[in-house]
């Protein structure tokens, strides 16, 4: 066979052999399935964790409607091109309950990258309800987390750099904070959604209230966006920046409905406020960036000078609108 038949024979088979592409695998989590089972529709899993621990990079866990007494534990992640998603199954509710785990146990605990979950109730935890420790590009959206002990969702590490650009949108909290229901007025409180040395991540369009600590908080964090959030009726302040330069908040709608239990010195919470606390990674309030923003009833945006107190450095807050009255803004 000479050279060009040896060439039109390759043309001729790539013609014929079809392009083998990756298809993203699908686990399948259900009440009434079992851990031995291969995760197929007809013979699902039993658990979340058990899936966590048999998905792949581009693997998508669909867990069906029911109550799931487990704690979920998320330890391997995806890639940027294939991350690994859970989820509700379309139009059923899932429940993920804590009631019966140990004390002081986060419910839903990732620690892995490229991960999305979303679409799930997760209450009654000891401690955290959804918490991310030390990853990055983790999507924590659409859920609804209600009577967590401690924060609601919590993203973050002790130490900078080892987490960033995660996301937390679209879900709702409320009630949370437990271990504050009868609030102290000396500090301590957790907060509905927190990010703690989590850096360039991004809190987005959830809807945070009746926290019986901070709502929306930043600790030791920069270059953070909260936008289109709206934050009511958490205890002491609606929206709080700790040592969190170069944040942006923008666009979101802080307001109060006259519940007195979220009060403080008698008074409903504060709706935007930054500071410099001691903490362990001290960073200066600056280049911080407050546009935009709806406040109902919570007084302005304000700094509190007390404990390390660096001041606001080069930072811009204007087109806000203040309401003494929060009516307008139900």
């Amino acid at each position: 066979m000479n050279f060009r038949e040896i060439l039109a024979s390759v043309v001729l088979m790539a013609t014929i052999v079809p392009t083998v592409s990756a298809k993203a695998e699908i686990l399948y989590v259900s009440v009434s399935g079992n851990d031995s089972n291969p995760g197929t529709s007809d013979q699902p899993l039993r658990t979340i964790t058990k899936a966590a621990e048999e998905a792949k990079p581009g693997t998508k866990v669909t867990v069906l409607g029911g109550l799931y007494k487990e704690v979920v534990i998320i330890s391997a992640g995806g890639t940027s091109d294939l991350p690994i998603v859970f989820e509700a199954a379309p139009g059923e509710q899932v429940i993920i309950d804590g009631q019966e785990t140990p004390p002081d146990t986060n419910l839903v605990q990732i620690s892995a990258n490229y991960i999305t979950f979303r679409g799930f109730t997760v209450r009654n935890s000891t401690r955290g309800g959804i918490t991310a420790w030390g990853t990055h590009d983790v999507r924590i959206a659409d859920n609804k987390v209600q009577g967590s002990k401690k924060a609601g969702i919590w993203v973050g590490h002790a130490e900078a750099g080892h987490s960033y650009a995660n996301l937390v949108e679209g879900n709702e909290v409320w009630n949370n904070c437990l271990e504050n229901l009868t609030p102290t007025s000396n500090g301590g409180w957790p907060q509905g959604i927190s990010l703690q040395a989590s850096d360039r991540s991004a809190i987005i369009g959830n809807r945070v209230y009746r926290n019986y600590g901070e709502g929306i908080g930043t600790l030791s964090t920069h270059d953070v966006r909260i936008s289109g959030n709206a934050a009511f009726d958490n205890y002491s302040v609606n929206i709080y920046l700790d040592n969190a330069p170069s944040t942006v908040v923008e666009d979101n709608k802080v307001y109060h409905t006259y519940a007195k239990e979220f009060y403080r010195y008698g008074l409903p919470a504060k709706g935007i406020m930054i500071a410099n606390e001691y903490t362990g990674i001290e960073l200066p309030s600056k280049n911080i960036r407050v546009t935009q923003n709806r406040l109902g009833g919570v007084g302005r945006v304000t700094y509190g000078d007390y404990q390390r107190a660096s001041g606001l450095i080069d930072s811009v807050i204007n087109l806000n609108t203040v309401l003494d009255k929060p009516e307008s803004l139900w």
